[in-house]
């Protein structure tokens, strides 16, 4: 049987440029996103979509492999947030990567499996219009480098990505600079593949 790859986020931009990786090393990917095209349809920040893709993923063998790769924007100067947009940001970049990794830590802790999780370099450093986003992105920092932490003496492996800004449909509009999601991916499945153990990685255009 071939591993199992979960991808929540795996539909579009830098999510689906892995999963197409991933499924020529023989990956059985199963993704998961509010568009009709993932294999598991729903909002990757309600517990329900996470126990639904637990299990459709389970269906097809073992799960190895966790890449968080959803999130959503949200930008503008501090003060100009809603409940709505806050609540919305906060789901889609950091809600959703604490209940799938907490549906799955516990088992790749005792069998072995890796989590990879998708931050940013707003991650990192503080950027201006970006105060929520940047919250929910420093919040799964902080939740992955405790993984990381409980990690150690298991046979789970953890790995955070901070990639600069990538040309995918996050953005309205083509972004001058931004990189190629396809190269990040390339650089987040090599890592994966290593038999040595990177734990973070940082991209950014040089």
């Amino acid at each position: 049987m071939a591993p199992v790859a979960l991808l929540p986020g795996g539909t579009s931009g830098l999510g689906a440029e892995i999963a197409k990786l991933l499924r020529a090393r023989d990956f059985a990917v199963v993704t998961v996103s509010r568009r009709k095209t993932a294999h598991v349809v729903g909002d990757a920040s309600r517990e329900d979509t996470v126990k639904r893709a637990v299990e459709a993923a389970e269906k097809l063998g073992q799960i190895t492999l966790l890449i968080n790769c959803a999130g959503a924007g949200g930008f503008g100067p501090t003060g100009t947030y809603d409940e709505e947009s806050v609540r919305r940001i906060i789901d889609a970049n950091l809600t959703s990567t604490i209940l799938f990794c907490d549906a799955l830590f516990p088992r790749f802790a005792r069998d072995g499996g890796t989590i990879v999780n998708v931050l940013s370099t707003a991650a990192l450093m503080a950027k201006t219009n970006e105060s929520v986003y940047s919250a929910a992105k420093w919040g799964a920092r902080g939740y992955t480098e405790v993984l990381k932490a409980e990690a150690k003496g298991t046979k789970a492996r953890i790995l955070s990505v901070a990639p600069g800004g990538m040309q995918t449909p996050f953005w309205e509009s083509p972004r001058e600079g931004f990189m190629d999601p396809r190269e990040i991916a390339a650089i987040i499945v090599d890592a994966i593949e290593r038999p040595v153990n990177v734990n973070s990685i940082v991209i950014e255009r040089q």
